[in-house]
């Protein structure tokens, strides 16, 4: 009788712990927000020697957001080689204005951005992996990854 009931206690805790997972998201998405997304997107185009990152972030919620920084940087970008190396990091020797700034982005509204890599390209495939510094309320950390080949 005394093991039905420790049983039955155990059942109870696990029917318990359950139904509290089911309430937490199943995985961080980063930018999203319901149904709807705040989507970055990377294009690296190889221009000669050098490779140009177009990028753009597009506001496909039901409301304008406003983003915050704390620097004047507005995103980070790096190149990784094939064996996960970084070839290039784009704040590596930069200075950033240490000054809160913000701006809008409308709904359905897109802010393009780019950056060039032109020292030490050699021919091979990477992945770029860019992260929009901007904080807005409601938003997880927006980021993309994407692989390329360098000819």
């Amino acid at each position: 009788m005394k093991k039905g009931f420790v049983l039955l206690f155990v059942l109870f805790a696990l029917a318990a712990w359950g139904q509290q997972k089911k309430n937490e998201p199943d995985k961080e998405v980063s930018g999203q927000m319901g149904e709807k997304t705040v989507v970055l997107t990377v294009d690296p185009v190889q221009k000669g020697s050098s490779v140009q990152f177009n990028m753009s972030l597009k506001n496909e919620l039901d409301r304008d957001i406003e983003f915050t920084f704390n620097t004047s940087q507005i995103f980070e970008l790096s190149v990784y080689d094939e064996n996960g190396n970084e070839q290039y990091r784009y704040s590596k020797d930069r200075m950033f204005t240490q000054a809160i700034q913000s701006f809008v982005l409308k709904r359905d509204e897109t802010y393009d951005f780019q950056d060039t890599w032109s020292n030490g390209v050699k021919p091979g495939m990477y992945e770029v992996d860019v992260t929009f510094k901007g904080k807005a309320e409601g938003l997880k950390q927006i980021t993309e990854k994407t692989t390329f080949q360098v000819k």
